[in-house]
C-alpha cells in the first residue's frame, strides 16, 4: 500500500514499500518544470538541475557524485514541463546517506558564478545537440503548434539567447521562487523502515520558502498546422497528432487503449499497415503525453523522404477506419492486457516505482497503488473507447511536422 504523508513542513512524502528486494530508490521532486517559465527565463527549470550538481557549502560538484559512486549508488535528474526530479537508487543500507547528499544539494545550492558560466556553455551544446537530431526537431515543433497559447509550448532546455543570459541573481530568484515547500514531494519506493524515513525528513526542506510563486500559464488554443523543415538527413521524420484531455481526465485511461490498439506495438495497426504490409517505415508507433492542463496523442514515423505522401496517405487510412468501423473485442481485449502487462513490469523496479508515485502526484494528487491501476484498465469498457476514439480519428485536425532531407 502506497501512503501519502504530509510533514510538519508541508512537503509531502510517498513511501511504497516493496517485499522482496535489497534496493531503494529516492526521488525529490519539484513542481516546477519550462511551464512555469516568462520569456525571459525559457529553459531556467532545466538549468537550475544543473547547477543543484555544482556544489554546497559542504560538497563541491566532485564531492556529490564521489560520495553516491562510493556507495555504488546512482544518482541522476530530469526536468520535463511540469516537474523536476532529483533521484538516487542504493541498497536499502546506505539509503539516509543517498538522501543526505540530495537533501544537501536541494537545500544550499552555491549557484558559484564561474560554475554557472561553465554550465551555460554546456546546456548550450545540449540544444545544439537537440538541433542536430531530426526527432527532436519535429517533437520541439510539433509542440509549439499543438501546445500553443499555453505555457508547455516551448522547449525544456530553452534557448541559446535565454541560457545565455541567466547570471547568479536571475538564477537564485527562480530557484527561490519555486524551490519550496508546497511545490515538494518525495518519494521512497523499495526497502526501508518506514519510521526511519518520517523522522529523517520530518525537519528537512525548513530553509526554502513555504509557498511557490504562480503564473498564469494559459490555455492550448487548439492550433492545427503543416510544417516541413528541410536538413541535411537522409531520411524523413514525421510527428503527427493533435491535442486532447489533461492528465486528471478520466478519459486518459481511454486514449492510453487507443494508442496502444493504434501504434503501441508490433500487432498495432500502424506498424501492420505502415510497415509490414506497405513497407513504407522501420519505426512508426503512436503515443501520448497528459499535463495538467492538457493532453497530446502523436504518431511517430521515420519514412524514405520520396515516400512520405505514401505513408501519411497510409495513416490516414488508418484513422479514417478508426472512424468509421467499430473495434474489436479481439483488439480490444488485447489491448488491455498489454497495458496491465506493461504496469506490471514497471512494478519490478523500485526506480520505476518511485518515479511513477511522484509523477501521479503531481498529474492527479493522489497515488494508485496496483490494485487501484489494475482495477482502473480492467473497468474500461469498450462503450468508453468507441466514445472516446473521436478525440483522435479526425485526420483534418491532426498538426502534421515533416523534418526531412534535401
Amino acid at each position: 500500500m502506497i501512503k501519502t504523508i504530509d510533514l510538519p513542513s508541508g512537503v509531502k512524502l510517498i513511501l511504497d514499500k516493496v517485499d522482496g528486494v535489497k534496493s531503494v530508490s529516492i526521488g525529490i521532486w519539484c513542481r516546477t518544470g519550462s511551464v512555469n517559465e516568462m520569456p525571459e527565463e525559457y529553459g531556467i527549470s532545466h538549468f537550475i538541475e544543473h547547477m543543484l550538481f555544482k556544489g554546497t557549502p559542504t560538497r563541491n560538484a566532485f564531492q556529490i557524485v564521489n560520495e553516491m559512486d562510493s556507495l555504488g549508488a546512482d544518482i541522476n535528474a530530469f526536468t520535463s514541463k511540469e516537474v523536476t526530479c532529483f533521484y538516487a537508487k542504493c541498497i536499502d543500507e546506505d539509503l539516509f546517506k543517498a538522501a543526505e547528499v540530495l537533501t544537501d544539494m536541494i537545500e544550499h545550492p552555491l549557484f558559484d558564478q564561474e560554475e554557472l558560466e561553465r554550465e551555460q556553455k554546456v546546456v548550450i551544446e545540449e540544444i545544439n545537440m537537440n538541433a542536430d537530431d531530426p526527432d527532436d526537431v519535429a517533437i520541439e515543433e510539433f509542440d509549439k503548434i499543438v501546445l500553443d497559447g499555453s505555457g508547455l509550448a516551448h522547449p525544456v532546455l530553452g534557448y541559446k539567447e535565454t541560457v545565455s543570459s541567466f547570471n547568479h541573481d536571475s538564477v537564485n530568484k527562480y530557484y527561490c521562487e519555486h524551490y519550496t515547500r508546497d511545490s515538494l514531494a518525495v518519494s521512497v519506493a523499495g526497502s526501508f523502515d518506514e519510521e526511519s524515513v518520517i523522522k529523517f525528513f520530518a525537519d528537512r526542506f525548513t530553509n526554502l520558502g513555504e509557498h511557490q510563486r504562480i503564473e498564469n500559464h494559459g490555455s492550448v488554443t487548439g492550433k492545427i498546422d503543416n510544417v516541413e523543415i528541410v536538413k541535411d538527413i537522409e531520411q524523413a521524420h514525421i510527428v503527427m497528432g493533435l491535442s486532447h484531455v489533461a492528465a486528471a481526465d478520466p478519459r486518459r485511461y481511454h486514449m492510453s487503449l487507443l494508442s496502444t490498439i493504434m501504434g503501441g506495438g508490433m500487432s498495432s495497426r500502424l506498424f501492420q499497415n505502415v510497415r509490414e504490409k506497405k513497407g513504407l517505415a522501420y519505426s512508426v508507433y503512436s503515443s501520448n503525453s497528459f499535463y495538467s492542463g492538457a493532453g497530446e496523442f502523436g504518431i511517430v514515423a521515420g519514412i524514405a523522404k520520396d515516400r512520405v505522401d505514401e505513408a501519411l496517405e497510409a495513416i490516414k487510412e488508418e484513422l479514417d477506419k478508426l472512424n468509421n468501423e467499430p473495434i474489436s473485442i479481439d483488439e480490444f481485449n488485447r489491448g488491455k492486457q498489454q497495458m496491465k502487462s506493461s504496469y506490471i513490469y514497471s512494478q519490478e523496479s523500485t526506480q520505476a516505482r518511485m518515479r511513477t508515485n511522484g509523477l501521479n502526484y503531481f498529474a492527479l494528487g493522489k497515488c494508485p497503488d496496483q490494485k487501484d491501476a489494475i482495477g482502473i484498465i480492467d473497468a474500461i469498457t469498450i462503450e468508453d473507447i468507441e466514445s472516446s476514439k473521436k478525440l483522435i480519428s479526425d485526420y483534418n485536425k491532426y498538426t502534421i511536422v515533416n523534418v526531412t532531407g534535401k
